[in-house]
């Protein structure tokens, strides 16, 4: 029933998601914060975001986020791929909501 690190095996949870990708919380933090007009190599997410970039790489954190819909990712032939941030999407906008009302909640219990 569990897997390694207690996560459900076939869980298909946004915890989940985020669960299974070490620096998951620490990249999606960052992309609440950096401009949706811009774009961003994996070079200036992992640096933006303080995660090693082997780490986003080997663990598909980059790629997870993607499929979730907080990144769009653009690819060109023979360019970089590059990552914009997806603020109109649902999961942008639950990610933003739960970002606020922690930052509330904690005002709240100072």
């Amino acid at each position: 029933m569990f897997e390694e690190g207690g996560q459900r095996a076939g869980s298909d949870t946004g915890w989940a998601h985020i669960a299974n990708h070490d620096k998951a919380a620490t990249v999606i933090d960052t992309i609440l914060r950096l401009d949706a007009d811009e774009t961003y190599t994996k070079t200036a997410l992992s640096e933006a975001a303080g995660v090693p970039l082997k780490t986003l790489y080997l663990d598909g954190t980059l790629e997870e986020l993607v499929a979730v819909g907080l990144l769009e990712k653009h690819e060109a032939e023979g360019k970089e791929t590059l990552f914009s941030v997806d603020d109109g999407s649902t999961a942008f906008e639950a990610a933003k909501a739960f970002d606020t009302a922690a930052a509330t909640s904690e005002e709240a219990d100072s």
